[in-house]
């Protein structure tokens, strides 16, 4: 094994996470940015939402120029509702680009070389998705917790985490995590409800936080950071006027002796696919 990878690996089991410089090349964010703009041009015509701005069209638009206008844009849905932008979120994550981002060789072979994995081995993606976090929201911010209690249960895993369409930083609530966190295993935590101000959420206790050195890690756009699921790490607060957009998921070992795939739980978001079968069939009759 060569000198590099020792070292990469030897910094991920000391400190519970690795970072990799310029891994996700500036075309895929573009063409991230137009995916996304062009899916909110699409809901807010599907949904009749009229603007008090002027916007520009999809063939008018370049990255990363007009970040604002897209940010103004979901902005605009999200006031008039949180399930346009679900509905955004669920279909980027299908995109034919945001699977390209994910399957990028260099991410794949890195997560290979941390779970000291062979080449033929498959990972499982689970749960990979672009979090759009909006200025001052509470709400669907992330406190401190590990992620090994929000994915799939008796799994051997990694986590990615990387800015997208601009850098993470301090302002906009870059990703924090506690150093070395990932050594003393499952930590004391308790599982909450979803409230009026927040998520469903299970949260750490913060004296176990007062224990570690505690990193806001700021990142530069096509870095990515790969970290222990056992690693403790929260989002931050977006004090800025902008949305941070960033890359969440975990690749799984599958020949790890626990795992199980879970079942695709398509829901779709108009009529059944009996209701689908029953309009097709009166509309021959």
């Amino acid at each position: 094994m060569f000198w590099w990878i020792m070292n990469k690996i030897k910094d991920f089991k000391e400190n519970g996470f690795y970072i990799e410089k310029s891994v996700i090349p500036i075309s895929l964010q573009e063409e991230l940015f137009l995916t996304f703009y062009d899916l909110a041009l699409s809901s807010l015509n599907r949904n009749k939402i009229k603007l008090d701005f002027e916007i520009k069209n999809i063939n008018e638009v370049s990255f990363p120029n007009d970040i604002l206008i897209l940010d103004k844009i979901l902005s605009a849905l999200l006031e008039h509702s949180n399930d346009h932008i679900a509905e955004i979120y669920d279909t980027v994550a299908y995109s034919s680009t945001f699977l390209k981002f994910i399957s990028l060789p260099k991410i794949e072979g890195t997560v290979r070389e941390l779970l000291s994995l062979e080449k033929h081995t498959p990972l499982y993606s689970a749960t990979h998705r672009i979090r759009m976090d909006f200025p001052k929201d509470v709400k669907r911010k992330a406190g401190w917790h590990q992620e090994i209690f929000y994915t799939l249960p008796e799994a051997r895993f990694l986590q990615t985490w990387a800015p997208v369409l601009r850098d993470s930083t301090v302002d906009n609530g870059t990703l924090g995590i506690c150093k070395k966190s990932h050594l003393n295993g499952i930590a004391e935590q308790t599982w909450e409800e979803e409230r009026k101000d927040y998520a469903t959420r299970i949260t750490i206790d913060e004296k176990v936080i007062e224990q570690y050195e505690q990193i806001d890690v700021s990142m530069e756009l096509g870095d990515v950071i790969y970290f222990d699921p056992h690693l403790i790490h929260r989002s931050g607060y977006n004090s800025s006027q902008q949305v941070r957009y960033s890359q969440v998921g975990m690749w799984n070992d599958c020949s790890y002796k626990d795992f199980r795939a879970p079942k695709p739980d398509f829901i779709s978001r108009t009529i059944s696919l009996r209701e689908n079968y029953e309009k097709y069939k009166n509309s021959i009759k």
